[in-house]
């Protein structure tokens, strides 16, 4: 059974129209003297073929992201759920702020699903705050910040590739089927080099929050104070603590655990801390 047409009035796609030859049309001796293969039970030349599969992949990945920042919009009415059930101050500020986000996002991804423009309008900026949110103080030492960064690199990649900027793009009337466009070396290079920059600046960021945390944590070491009390005062959920006989290493979750405070100590009693890496 051959693809289905995903925008049956863009002709422009030859996914939208009755490409091919039925195999029961034609047979393997005709086709291979017309330079045809058979796929999807059609016979098709191999140009036909490659190009079939770019769109299919086109249509495939925009409608694959609706469907995600569908499913990221009910993972934030959820999350809402237990928001306003709990002790946290100012919380109807956040459910509030999170409900517009899940609304945005619900928006943005029936919009792609529909793959239209609109759609597309909306879910950039929500892949662009993907790439900054990790950086802000709201999500500075979130675990799911690295998530984040890919999928905004992904939403990017697919929305911004030339056959979606295509699908997006009405057909002006009269106009003819483009020519199938060749891929830009130079448009995949700035793709890499975009996302290694984000990773960069985002690993740069999370080893040097990692720093920032070993040195204050040392700095509150006072030396002759107890060094189970100021074991105890440290947060499991930010530090991971290692006991010895004689010093605590104390390294942050934050930054690949390449930074850390080690303290000294007599067996009761702080004598020293000092902050280096953790390798």
């Amino acid at each position: 059974m051959a693809w289905k047409k995903y925008q049956p009035e863009r002709t422009d796609f030859l996914i939208n129209t009755d490409w091919g030859i039925p195999q029961e049309n034609l047979s393997k001796k005709e086709a291979r003297e017309s330079g045809k293969k058979l796929f999807q039970k059609r016979w098709i030349t191999r140009e036909e073929k490659k190009q079939l599969k770019e769109e299919y992949t086109a249509y495939s990945s925009i409608r694959s992201t609706g469907i995600l920042l569908i499913l990221g919009s009910g993972l934030l009415l959820i999350n809402l759920f237990f928001l306003l059930k709990s002790p946290t101050s100012g919380k109807m500020i956040w459910a509030f702020l999170e409900l517009v986000f899940a609304g945005v996002l619900l928006a943005a991804g029936v919009g792609l699903f529909r793959f239209a423009p609109w759609g597309r309008n909306i879910a950039l900026p929500i892949f662009l705050s993907f790439l900054i949110l990790p950086f802000t103080p709201l999500l500075g030492n979130d675990k799911g910040t690295p998530v984040l960064i890919i999928c905004g690199l992904a939403g990017f990649y697919y929305l911004l590739r030339r056959p979606a900027r295509r699908i997006f793009a009405p057909l002006a009337a009269g106009e003819i089927a483009p020519a199938r466009p060749k891929k830009s070396v130079l448009l995949w290079i700035v793709y890499t080099i975009l996302a290694l920059t984000t990773l960069v600046i985002y690993f740069t960021f999370d080893l040097h929050q990692a720093e920032k945390m070993a040195v204050a944590v040392c700095e509150s070491a006072r030396q002759g104070s107890a060094v189970e009390n100021f074991a105890a005062g440290l947060s499991p959920d930010s530090y991971r603590i290692i006991k010895t006989d004689n010093r605590v290493i104390i390294v942050p979750r934050a930054g690949m655990g390449r930074h850390a405070c080690t303290v000294f100590h007599d067996g009761k009693k702080i004598t020293g801390s000092k902050t280096g890496f953790n390798d």
